[in-house]
């Protein structure tokens, strides 16, 4: 018997000589042990029945789980997702800016950000402050004035630096509410459209390899018996053409300024976040943490909220580089992962027309003028 079974049962509360016993019987290794119930484990070392079960558990192997799929393994085959600060570098690269992947990425998580009432928040947290002061009735301190300033005064510094004749005034709250809705309106839908083309893609290739022709013939005489095509995956072509839709819609969404606008609200997203990270902030509106500060300004978000960011960015990515694939067993992995991502993401929430909105009670039923 390996050492390292030795010291398990003992930990486990067998003694050497029960454990001869079981190695008398051919219990040799891990596997061995995973053969035995708690009741053969009692009847041959004469332990107690509550140390017999526990051992027999210790050594029952873990049921795979195969409808999850590691972020590790996605990432091996599709793009991988940049940090915050080599896409925010990005934005600010070059004389004008481009529809690139930075740039999607932008336009992503500025809409998710929209949905969640992010760009609410400074109205919001200088209306509390100043509520709060009233309500114990003190003066407000410097320290106000100061995050006043930051919440009121949004500044793109060298965001645009690159592009002569742009500033910070370019960016109306008319341009950037555009922009949110020509998100909405012309990037989800397709995306969802990829991704029901892709569920349909995956269906036929498992209705073809489960087809009672296909077994019968692998048990005939092996894959060479079988008629021309039947295990092969479906053609691709349906999905590649998805794949130019969404390519079309986003030049469509960054048409004229959408470039622009996009990068501004994306870096606004940033040092609004930033500024919610200072540990004075709850203090100042009367309340003792941050969670419970985002819960009484109304924009606490549910905790599948960062994966859903997450996972929805990789996916667009993914659909963007879906015509770089090779044809062949290349494509077909890139699509098979494509699949795998496509179902941990919650397509219902792309109905919604605000995330807020499921959240009753929030800033008295408040509903985002775009959709997700």
């Amino acid at each position: 018997m390996e050492n390292d079974l030795k010291n398990k049962l003992t930990d486990l509360g067998l003694t050497d000589e029960q454990i001869g016993k079981l190695e008398a019987e051919g219990a040799k290794s891990e596997v061995d042990m995973s053969n035995l119930s708690g009741d053969d484990i009692k009847t041959i070392t004469g332990c107690g029945l509550v140390t017999a079960r526990n051992v027999a558990k210790a050594f029952v192997p873990e049921p795979a789980t195969p409808a999850t799929v590691s972020s590790d393994a996605l990432n091996m085959v599709l793009p991988s997702v940049p940090d915050d600060e080599s896409w925010a570098k990005a934005l600010r690269a070059g004389g004008v800016l481009k529809v690139d992947q930075s740039t999607v990425i932008a336009a992503i998580r500025a809409q998710l950000a929209h949905r969640a009432g992010l760009y609410e928040l400074p109205k919001r947290l200088v209306k509390a402050m100043e509520a709060y002061t009233e309500e114990i009735e003190e003066q407000v301190t410097s320290e106000f004035y100061k995050l006043r300033k930051l919440l009121t005064r949004t500044e793109y510094g060298d965001l645009f630096a690159a592009i002569d004749g742009m500033d910070g005034s370019f960016v109306t709250e008319a341009r950037k509410q555009e922009m949110l809705s020509r998100i909405d309106e012309h990037l989800w839908p397709v995306v969802q459209s990829f991704n029901d083309q892709l569920k349909g893609w995956q269906q036929a290739w498992m209705q073809g390899a489960a087809n009672p022709m296909a077994m019968m013939a692998m048990l005939a005489g092996g894959a060479g018996s079988m008629p021309p095509g039947m295990m092969a995956s479906p053609d691709t072509g349906v999905l590649r053409d998805a794949g130019e839709a969404v390519n079309d819609q986003i030049n469509r969404i960054f048409r004229g300024t959408g470039v622009q606008i996009s990068a501004a609200l994306a870096h606004e997203a940033n040092r609004i976040k930033e500024i919610l990270q200072n540990p004075g902030l709850p203090a100042m509106i009367g309340t003792p943490n941050r969670e419970q500060m985002l819960k009484k300004l109304g924009v606490s978000v549910p905790a599948t909220y960062p994966r859903l960011e997450q996972n929805l960015t990789q996916f667009v990515l993914g659909i963007i580089k879906a015509g770089d694939q090779t044809a062949g067993e290349e494509e077909q992995r890139y699509f098979g992962a494509m699949f795998m991502l496509g179902s941990q993401i919650d397509w219902n929430l792309l109905g919604n027309s605000s995330l807020a909105s499921t959240r009753a009670g929030i800033a008295g039923g408040r509903r985002s003028s775009s959709g997700l």
